[in-house]
């Protein structure tokens, strides 16, 4: 059998539609490619920052002045903050002793005769409900990145994690905990600006602006 020899114009004409065809192949998978980069919107997308500051941390009101968290008129500190340039009375009085261990405190020490409502000291979100063997029951609000505030000893709690609450709001009860057991209805209560521990009392009555810019 004879092989037939293609002519020279023959293959010039299949080499050129054969690059016609890688072309246009390419052509349309470049156009799918920016069809669906285009048509993704930004709904598709999850940002850290929108997660971080509008979610979950919403913005409060910075002239919001700090106030107790408590609403009774019969509750007494049990326990101060301790802190290094107190009166020799007031360290003692902010030390906690517990299985041989001393410890300062971290936070104030309320306590009443009676179970009394544990209320927000601040507006902000709920990030954290726990409860620990030595400190009880614990909820963790934070006003902003910057702001942080712990109610722990609680006996009951009427919040959950990502609720966001309102100054005032209840969030729940007195109880007790395991470092100050002798104490059936207190709060330990403590706040943190730029994660270092600061004692709340100094800041009753303040904005929040004013404690952030300090």
């Amino acid at each position: 059998m004879k092989k037939r020899r293609l002519k020279p114009f023959v293959k010039i004409t299949l080499l050129g539609v054969l690059l016609l065809v890688c072309v246009i192949s390419a052509g349309v998978l470049i156009n799918n490619n920016n069809t669906q980069l285009v048509s993704k919107s930004d709904d598709d997308f999850t940002y850290v920052n929108d997660y971080i500051f509008d979610s979950y941390y919403p913005v409060v009101n910075q002239d919001e002045k700090i106030i107790r968290p408590y609403t009774a008129s019969n509750i007494s500190i049990y326990k101060n903050f301790y802190e290094k340039d107190a009166s020799e009375e007031e360290q003692q009085n902010a030390i906690i002793f517990h299985e041989g261990i001393y410890m300062q405190n971290s936070g104030v020490d309320y306590k009443s005769d009676e179970q009394f409502d544990v209320t927000a000291a601040l507006s902000g979100t709920v990030t954290d409900v726990s409860e620990d063997p030595l400190l009880g029951k614990t909820v963790e609000i934070r006003n902003s990145t910057e702001l942080i505030v712990l109610y722990q000893s609680l006996g009951e709690v009427a919040v959950k994690k990502g609720d966001t609450v309102t100054q005032g709001q209840i969030i729940g009860k007195s109880g007790t905990c395991t470092l100050n057991s002798e104490v059936s209805n207190g709060l330990h209560f403590e706040m943190y600006k730029n994660g270092t521990v600061i004692n709340p009392e100094k800041y009753y009555d303040k904005s929040v602006k004013d404690l952030k810019d300090n």
